[in-house]
């Protein structure tokens, strides 16, 4: 028995010393640029599924009337969430903002919760149920609710978000790798996390930005991210570079609000083709599948990737003259294409845009939208019906491979809930 129980502790006291030389090994512990590590999978990938405007409300209010029964839009987003994660069983889940929806304006006439803190924790509660690590970004709309009213009165632009983030890095919560960042830049919620080769380099530094809300309070002129946080990322990966012992090291990019490269891709694709005398969209498929294609425009090859464009409009970074100052609409796509690291860039925001391009060297996608509430029940767009939509919605599988090349695939959610709620209640027509 003493002999056994001596076998044991010497196993123990193995594994230990084992476990300490690995972290002790692991150059990218307590790095002040890398705040999480993953290794990829036995073949050498690693999988991302991107969630976006996931939009709950947290209302309970119901009513016969499917439309109006505003208590189904938050069942309907997480079984969106939950047959796509499940599909994609992926290594990570990013979710790139707007994971709650509780405006006031909205709250009061559509009988919405304005307490943003408590669907925030919903929100958060969800994801984190799948018990796979994921990370997160804010949106525009995360921090619009009760919070962002009290943090108004104490006119502190970034209090909103800490409050919110508070929750992210309490403890609570067993799988979610978000961190606040530097305090010095601006933004909530700047960081980066590297997946690691098996040989424990750098397959690619995952970098996620926060790219702010809005120019004003009153006007709905959108933010982008500033130069202090571009000289923060180009500072970063360099360090990870030379830590990595590489001249450069490969990585990608998630933020919310899009930056205007996404609008001039797609404006000189569409403009080429009219050139040609064709019609971007009689290309793509009613379930917004698309044949990939590049083009020449003013010298440049421009590669479509599938995807549709519904939104009706690129709602970037602001550009034009905003009470006294101009705006140029931030600097990011020049910066990364100086740095040369970057070779995708993810996004959510628009929710009917989904397109992907490939631009002067750079992939950029919009992620699938999950929302249910923020497109058609808000009183200024009352004619929008995005709930019972399907070509937009699902998630976005990013997988990076053993080179460090990255793959992108849309998974469609083509389920209309709205429909089947309709059939269940003996209401389709």
């Amino acid at each position: 028995m003493k002999k056994a129980l001596r076998i044991t502790l010497v196993l123990i006291l193995l594994l230990l010393l084992t476990v300490g030389a690995f972290s002790c090994k692991n150059p990218w512990k307590k790095d002040k640029y890398v705040s999480y590590t993953m290794d990829v999978r036995s073949d050498g990938t690693f999988k991302i599924l991107q969630i976006t405007d996931m939009h709950l409300i947290n209302a309970t209010y119901t009513n016969d009337d499917v439309e109006l029964d505003v208590s189904l839009r938050d069942e309907w987003a997480m079984e969106c969430v939950s047959t796509v994660i499940n599909e994609a069983k992926p290594d990570m889940i990013m979710v790139t903002g707007d994971s709650v929806y509780c405006l006031d304006q909205v709250s009061k006439v559509r009988h919405f919760s304005s307490d943003n803190e408590a669907c925030f924790r919903k929100f958060a509660d969800f994801i984190d149920s799948f018990k796979i690590p994921w990370a997160f970004c804010f949106g525009n709309h995360d921090e619009e609710g009760d919070v962002k009213r009290k943090a108004t009165i104490k006119y502190d632009k970034t209090l909103a978000k800490k409050e919110l983030s508070a929750y992210l890095t309490s403890g609570d919560l067993k799988y979610c790798m978000y961190v606040d960042g530097p305090d010095e830049i601006n933004g909530v919620g700047n960081y980066i996390i590297n997946v690691l080769n098996k040989n424990g380099s750098v397959n690619n530094a995952i970098v996620i930005m926060d790219s702010g809300s809005y120019l004003g309070a009153d006007d709905w002129k959108y933010e982008y991210v500033h130069d202090d946080q571009l000289d923060w990322y180009e500072r970063a990966i360099k360090h990870i570079a030379l830590k990595n012992q590489t001249l450069n090291v490969s990585s990608i990019i998630f933020q919310h609000i899009p930056f205007n490269e996404y609008r001039y891709a797609l404006e000189r694709y569409i403009g080429a083709l009219t050139v040609l005398g064709e019609d971007w969209k009689a290309t793509i498929k009613p379930d917004g599948t698309g044949t990939e294609r590049s083009i020449e425009s003013e010298g440049e090859t421009i590669t479509y990737h599938g995807g549709v464009y519904n939104e009706g409009e690129i709602c970037a970074s602001y550009i034009g003259d905003y009470k006294g100052n101009y705006y140029d609409g931030g600097h990011e796509f020049e910066r990364i294409l100086k740095l040369g690291s970057t070779q995708a860039v993810f996004c959510g925001h628009d929710h009917r845009n989904t397109f992907s391009f490939t631009y002067k060297g750079v992939r950029l996608t919009y992620g699938m939208s999950v929302d249910y509430s923020a497109n058609g029940l808000t009183p200024l767009k009352e004619n929008q019906r995005i709930f019972e939509e399907t070509v937009q919605r699902g998630g976005t599988l990013i997988t990076l491979h053993a080179d460090s090349s990255v793959g992108i695939e849309q998974i469609h959610f083509d389920r209309n809930l709205y429909q089947e709620e309709l059939v269940k209640r003996g209401q389709a027509s």
